[in-house]
């Protein structure tokens, strides 16, 4: 991962590049063994400007009795878009079977799109390793070992979301209609408010540093410990120590769980730094 960044808010590529340290750390007994980068596709939308035909209207009441068809939209699959989401084949505890990990990093508190935009993620990652395993059947004559049924997979994807506001958990999703649950969606949530920020520093493990201010316990004292970390580890490299002081600069921004008056000592220790951090969360 080395100098790539697939993601255009530096919070997710903070977290994605140092994954391999970070999540042993966020869920326990868990190892990455693999980083996968998989392609997403992208599904574009166009709206045809002529009226719908009977035929629509008639396709249409055929699913859905007295519905009326106001436009009709074209849909494009495109299968290479050049879009890259990471996931990772770990170590679980839970299981022998071969486990996968979908990461979201929620890095704002109203992001309503959230639960769907992972689904989506979530989807194909699923795919991509359902297509990894029957490549592994095929080139395996000998057993089924790993083989599996649509209800009984040979390997489970484990959906997460890192969050770090108590205020704004994102929402499961539970589509109804006409009194029919239609889809659900259920993922598990890494609330970063229940860890203690004094054990992460205590594990120095200085990827995990920039997520602290997110944490209980987390204070101005504590975050000036964690800076001089980071300044020592990235000593002559003031690009990354300057990513990794922005990173948490906007944690601290974002915090719920720390009061003004912390975040603002807090901010006494990240001044020598100024000039390296920047307030924009985009590497674009």
């Amino acid at each position: 991962m080395n100098g790539k960044h697939p993601y255009t808010h530096i919070l997710k590529n903070l977290f994605h590049e140092q994954a391999t340290e970070i999540i042993p750390l966020l869920m326990p007994g868990f190892r990455v063994e693999e980083v996968l980068d998989v392609e997403m596709p992208e599904l574009r939308l166009t709206e045809i400007e002529q009226l719908p035909s009977e035929l629509d209207q008639g396709l249409v009441e055929l699913a859905l009795p007295g519905a009326i068809v106001k436009s009709v939209i074209h849909s494009e699959w495109i299968e290479h878009s050049g879009k890259f989401e990471r996931a990772y084949r770990v170590h679980s505890p839970e299981t022998n079977k071969p486990s996968f990990l979908v990461i979201e990093f929620q890095t704002e508190r109203d992001d309503e799109k959230l639960p769907r935009r992972f689904l989506t993620h979530f989807a194909r990652v699923d795919i991509h390793v359902t297509r990894h395993f029957e490549i592994e059947d095929d080139e395996d004559e000998g057993g089924d070992e790993q083989e599996g049924t649509l209800m009984n997979k040979g390997y489970y994807v484990y959906p997460e979301v890192l969050c770090p506001f108590p205020s704004a958990v994102p929402a499961h999703i539970r589509d109804e209609f006409q009194g029919q649950v239609m889809m659900i969606f259920n993922f598990k949530k890494i609330t970063l408010w229940e860890k203690d920020a004094r054990e992460f520093l205590n594990s120095h493990v200085s990827a995990v540093y920039f997520l602290l201010p997110a944490m209980k316990n987390a204070d101005a004292a504590l975050l000036g410990l964690a800076i001089e970390e980071l300044v020592e580890r990235f000593q002559g490299n003031d690009t990354e120590l300057g990513r990794h002081l922005t990173g948490m600069s906007l944690m601290l921004q974002l915090s719920e769980m720390m009061s003004d008056e912390e975040k603002l000592a807090a901010q006494e220790y990240l001044k020598p730094y100024a000039h390296l951090i920047t307030d924009n969360p985009s590497e674009e």
